[in-house]
């Protein structure tokens, strides 16, 4: 990617995961003669939370005029959300990556959040309570090819249900929790994934992490970390636990980090994380 930014000139980039603009941004780090981002004004990523370290980076290799925006969205309903991190500088500088901000609503459609009953929540009244991101759009999809009851499941109530987790801040951001399939049910508590991973790559020996829930008799799901190094440098993992205990909560924090050379991923380096879970679907089987 940085030797066709390098070599088209390109002007915009739809990166698709922040880890890729973080391999983007090593890559052009150790080869600094070779490649040049300044052609580019535009910068977009989703599905997790961007790292402030990052966000600097790119506007140091591109230019203090580039535009980041980070999104969430999604094939049925198109590009949903976006957070200008530059427009809220101080929030984002101060929460991110454990809280994985997605601002406001595309001007294409309407979106809302809404509680397990259904009902719409208020951005003052309910800040801080997790519900569940739905839109409404001309531009949405009039339904999955030949599958009636997932047509219906998705479009019930007349929203376009996205199954991702979110809640309002004190400014009315939204703010993504989790994939609802990702959250963690452990010990009667929803762990978000996104925030665990956050606070384990504040450590400075780690370059990603993956977050699961595995079964566990105890706990009925135990918080599990995934985590790739950085080159050339090691830790403990029960060190990397402790990191956590020092930013999260006691249930939030990893029951046990597993160290791991790669991740399994889609073309665009987001993490599937439902291979991780059948990977390692037995690793509290003693516990």
């Amino acid at each position: 990617m940085a030797e066709a930014v390098t070599r088209e000139k390109v002007t915009g980039l739809w990166a698709g995961s922040p880890q890729f603009l973080a391999d983007l941004v090593e890559a052009v780090d150790t080869s600094t003669a070779r490649y040049d981002l300044r052609s580019v004004v535009q910068i977009s990523w989703a599905w997790k939370a961007m790292s402030p370290t990052i966000a600097a980076a790119l506007t140091r290799l591109c230019g203090p005029g580039v535009q980041l925006a980070g999104r969430i969205g999604q094939t049925e309903a198109i590009a949903c959300t976006r957070f200008w991190p530059d427009r809220w500088a101080e929030k984002f500088e101060a929460e991110a990556p454990k809280r994985n901000f997605v601002g406001v609503a595309s001007p294409l459609l309407a979106a809302a959040v809404i509680d397990e009953n259904g009902q719409l929540m208020d951005p003052v009244r309910d800040k801080g309570k997790p519900g569940e991101l739905v839109y409404r759009s001309p531009a949405n999809t009039a339904g999955y090819f030949r599958n009636d009851d997932a047509t219906r499941d998705a479009t019930r109530s007349g929203w376009f249900h996205s199954g991702d987790c979110c809640e309002y801040d004190d400014d009315h951001l939204l703010v993504m929790v989790d994939r609802f399939k990702d959250l963690v049910k452990s010990g009667g508590e929803n762990v978000s994934s996104v925030r665990v991973e956050g606070a384990l790559t504040e450590h400075p020996a780690v370059a990603e992490a993956a977050v699961v829930g595995l079964p566990h008799a105890r706990w009925g799901e135990a918080v599990t970390a995934f985590v790739i190094l950085k080159p050339a440098t090691s830790v403990d993992p029960l060190a990397l636990v402790q990191h956590c205990r020092t930013r999260l909560a006691g249930f939030e924090s990893p029951k046990r980090v597993v160290l791991v050379d790669e991740f399994p991923r889609t073309v665009g380096r987001k993490v599937l994380k439902f291979k991780i879970r059948e990977a390692y679907a037995d690793l509290y089987a003693d516990a």
